[in-house]
């Protein structure tokens, strides 16, 4: 059943800021949404060619945000999720999780801090949107995680927008609230993988948690009509934010219990190794450096990011653990590639930042910059630390 919420009218949710002029040297930008209740805005930081950031614009992502209930209601980590907000080709996607919608843009090449809404916000099926996966054949997915629970996918028109694909609606056996409660037992991320399947995450009804797991025939965008239940090994605890392994029909979860799962996806129930991460507090986020071929994970327990490797036969070690400012609650991050050189952001909300490391080698990040949202933002729009959440990031071919 969709939620009754309505669409929220774009005329009332005029742009934050102008189109900005380009500025030389810009080759890029890394978003994040500031999830407000007053209304959902995405921050755009120009990229330079050093990696280094410069505040682009807030554009309207024609919505309102909305905290999941925690129990201290100033936490971060305010949609309990990993894609909140998704690059991919120049393309621009986001949730509003207190207007239940979804929205696509254009990236402006020429200065990726301009984005044009394609269409309008749609309904996106369920409540409390959280998390969006992008595949390469043009298919949207977002997961709903609030009391109407369940993934939902679209067709990406390049002229158009989003449009609701026919029997796309898979339920999700949740049992929660809008918003909802968590982290735990709240759903997390969802994501394609390159062998054709949706995957879904966090989700739990009793711990420990599961991640849900569709067929999907690239042609027509079907899901299969019942989802494999692949379950945590012990003592993994609650699948977060997953990442697909290169070359491999496999994937990384991270898990603030633990550590982080490395997923076999080959097997009808996938099987995982769970593996601990010494001082770990709360590990919830990963992404993955081709360049260096390493998967950085984000805990914002330990105020510090930890770098593991993946081998060819899905063993992986921890290559180094990256200290950052004490209590700056790293969240959601992105790698990009610029004029060769892979750069890591990180979105430090409870300093309300980006956090930026070169990665030139394998256990050599190197610290970059720490750019203040709140400062460069100047009250344009809202800004809060409990509130911010995502990363993606968009560099010109």
């Amino acid at each position: 059943m969709f939620s009754s919420l309505p669409l929220i009218c774009l005329s009332l949710l005029p742009l934050v800021s102008a189109a900005p002029t380009r500025r030389a040297g810009l080759v890029g930008a890394a978003y994040v949404i500031n999830n407000d209740p007053s209304g959902n805005s995405i921050l755009a930081s120009n990229i330079a060619n050093d990696g280094t950031l410069t505040f682009g614009a807030a554009i309207s992502a024609g919505g309102i945000g909305l905290h999941g209930n925690n129990t201290n209601p100033n936490a971060g980590d305010p949609l309990f999720s990993q894609d909140a907000i998704k690059v991919v080709g120049g393309y621009l996607y986001t949730v509003n999780s207190g207007s239940n919608t979804i929205v696509m843009f254009k990236i402006n090449p020429e200065n990726p801090s301009d984005l044009t809404m394609i269409g309008q916000p749609v309904n996106s099926g369920g409540d409390f949107p959280l998390s969006i996966a992008v595949s390469e054949w043009g298919q949207v997915c977002v997961l709903n995680g609030g009391a109407v629970s369940n993934v939902s996918c679209f067709k990406a028109d390049p002229a158009n927008g989003l449009t609701a694909l026919p029997d796309a609606i898979r339920v999700l056996p949740l049992n929660q609230t809008t918003p909802p409660s968590g982290p735990p037992g709240s759903a997390s991320d969802i994501i394609f993988t390159p062998s054709h399947k949706l995957l879904a995450s966090g989700l739990s009804e009793s711990q420990p948690g599961y991640i849900a797991e569709w067929a999907v025939d690239p042609t027509t965008g079907q899901l299969s009509q019942d989802f494999v239940k692949n379950t945590i090994s012990s003592p993994g605890m609650n699948p977060f934010g997953m990442t697909p392994i290169p070359g491999r029909d496999a994937i990384l979860s991270a898990d603030p219990a633990v550590g982080y799962a490395i997923w076999d996806l080959t097997t009808v129930s996938a099987t995982s190794n769970v593996i601990s991460v010494s001082g770990q507090m709360a590990i919830c986020w990963s992404t993955y450096s081709a360049s260096t071929q390493s998967f950085f994970l984000m805990d914002p327990g330990a105020s510090e990011v930890v770098e593991v490797a993946v081998d060819g036969s899905l063993q992986s070690t921890t290559v180094k653990q990256y200290q950052l400012a004490t209590g700056s609650g790293p969240l959601d991050g992105a790698v990009g590639s610029v004029a060769g050189k892979d750069y890591l952001y990180v979105l430090s909300a409870a300093m309300t930042s980006i956090d930026v490391f070169a990665l030139p080698s394998k256990g050599g990040a190197e610290p970059v910059q720490t750019f203040n949202l709140t400062t460069a933002v100047n009250d344009m729009t809202p800004v809060s630390s409990k509130n911010l959440q995502g990363m993606a990031i968009y560099v010109v071919a």
